[in-house]
């Protein structure tokens, strides 16, 4: 069997097991799914057991690289899934003021903290900062689903939540190649780009 089949295999395995078994870990509050995902990838890693190597693969950077696509992709499928048909065009105002305001001052007030304590250039430090802004899907997903959010949390503030996780990741662009150009190009080139 191909190293590719034994992977795809695996993580199917995985993946499967993590369903099955979903709302038995949400009762065990320190064990959430992603947690259990990396535990179950280190121990089938070519570390520990090695019963997947990327390195027999190919190019380990695009491989990770696709997943990592693929695990947003799905991440984000399953935030517009939760969230009620018609909520953008309801509840439009705390989004403009989270992502038109709030996002701005994340980026530059983590840009100048970036730049102030660990000291690299300057546009390296918008660069970092822009890269740590956007809110992660994957764990706004933890905080808003399962019986202690709904419990503790209001149904609104939970779909405003997901909302803005799943918006920041497409507006977090600018912000990232703003930087990434300003460093590659000269000033010239870069203000006509």
């Amino acid at each position: 069997m191909s190293e590719l089949n034994i992977a795809l295999a695996v993580v199917g395995v995985v993946l499967l097991a993590l369903g099955m078994f979903s709302s038995a870990l949400s009762r065990i509050s320190f064990l959430t799914e992603p947690l259990v995902a990396l535990l179950a990838g280190v121990l089938i890693g070519p570390a520990v057991f090695g019963l997947v190597d990327l390195a027999g693969l190919g190019d380990q950077k695009v491989i990770l690289q696709q997943a990592a696509l693929l695990t947003l992709g799905i991440a984000l499928m399953g935030t517009a899934l939760r969230l009620p048909v018609d909520y953008v065009r309801h509840y439009w105002k705390p989004l403009v003021v989270l992502l038109g305001l709030g996002m701005p001052l994340v980026w530059l007030c983590g840009s100048l903290l970036v730049y102030l304590i660990l000291g690299p250039p300057f546009l390296v430090a918008v660069l970092i900062a822009a890269i740590i802004t956007p809110t992660d899907p994957v764990v706004a997903g933890l905080i808003v689903t399962g019986d202690v959010a709904e419990e503790c949390l209001p149904e609104r503030l939970r779909d405003t939540i997901s909302a803005e996780s799943s918006f920041n990741d497409g507006l977090a662009y600018p912000f990232v190649l703003l930087p990434i150009l300003l460093l590659t190009r000269p000033p010239d080139e870069a203000v006509s780009h």
